[in-house]
């Protein structure tokens, strides 16, 4: 199991909007995103940044099957306005995830691995 984290801006006018589709999300969001693989998927909010936290084999694969679920446009297109810039988590091209730069238990053990 790979983790992963990604972050998207958000418009400050659209983040209480954001903030409270994400506390209620459609339940066939939900399972779509864990039918396409995502085994945890955790977000948070700092000011107007949305910080992404997935486990998941391949994050790519995740988005690839999710784009491919009829849910997935309808929930981008109600997301639409929200985003500065708009991701690619429809599965059209690779998800441009964070670098990471330290792990505690990893660099303990003598390695540190991307995923």
């Amino acid at each position: 199991m790979n983790r992963y984290c990604f972050v998207i801006e958000v418009n400050e006018d659209q983040m209480e909007d954001y903030v409270q589709l994400h506390k209620n999300p459609w339940p066939e969001t939900l399972q779509g995103l864990k039918d396409a693989g995502a085994e945890e998927l955790l977000i948070y909010r700092y000011r107007n940044f949305s910080i992404l936290f997935w486990e998941c084999e391949d994050i790519n694969e995740v988005y690839r099957i999710w784009g491919a679920n009829e849910t997935c446009p309808k929930w981008n297109a109600r997301l639409a306005k929200a985003y500065k810039v708009s991701p690619s988590i429809d599965g059209s091209d690779d998800v441009a995830t964070l670098e990471k730069i330290f792990d505690l238990n990893q660099q303990l053990a003598g390695e540190l691995k991307q995923y």
